[in-house]
């Protein structure tokens, strides 16, 4: 996978923390998802049929979850935008810090490129920083994504990359997870007629 390909994916997650419109954050996702497929098909040539179909079964997935996205967000539209609890420059630092602390602290896993390990590995830490920052449920929600592509970028890079039955299974927990959380942030708006989940801190046991 080129350089330039693994360092478009990685700018693309970490664009997501500082987007304000959820319409724009699905289309890094899509964007990010996408490139990550184009990639596994680049090193599907010369390696087994079953990886090709699991290069097939991550473009799928840039296909169909940003449409499923769409959905939940036209289920869920916000009647105004959340106020985020950090400034755009303050997450973005934020993640740049994340970036340069998998770069430099993350040893080499041994497992294909350097480049493509830490960008992994720096996807998967900015999806959760991604989870933790954002207020918007919904925000929270690509985050997880943001992170699982991550996971996904370390899989294909691996010499020989893994089994279709491998990325089916990637990409069903996926899909648990697009649902359960789908269904949590459409309850938040039935009871709080919101996605911000900095109301629930005032709830109590």
């Amino acid at each position: 996978m080129s350089s330039a390909l693994v360092a478009a994916i990685l700018v693309l997650g970490a664009a997501v923390i500082v987007v304000r419109r959820r319409s724009v954050a699905i289309a890094l996702i899509a964007a990010q998802s996408f490139a990550l497929g184009i990639g596994a098909l680049d090193l599907a040539s010369g390696r087994s049929d079953d990886f090709l179909v699991a290069s097939l079964v991550l473009l799928t997935k840039a296909a169909v979850l940003p449409a499923l996205l769409l959905v939940v967000m036209r289920r869920t539209r916000e009647a105004r935008l959340v106020a985020p609890a950090a400034s755009a420059l303050v997450r973005l630092a934020a993640v740049g810090g994340v970036a340069l602390i998998a770069a430099a602290l993350i040893p080499p896993l041994g497992l294909g490129d350097a480049q493509t390990e830490h960008t992994a590995v720096a996807l998967v830490l900015i999806g959760i920083a991604i989870a933790v920052a954002r207020r918007p449920a919904f925000m929270q929600l690509l985050g997880l994504i943001v992170a699982e592509n991550g996971v996904s970028l370390l899989a294909i890079s691996v010499p020989g990359g893994l089994s279709y039955v491998v990325e089916l299974g990637a990409l069903f927990d996926l899909a648990l997870v697009v649902t359960v959380a789908a269904a949590f942030t459409q309850r938040i708006h039935l009871e709080l007629g919101t996605g911000d989940t900095e109301l629930l801190r005032g709830l109590r046991d």
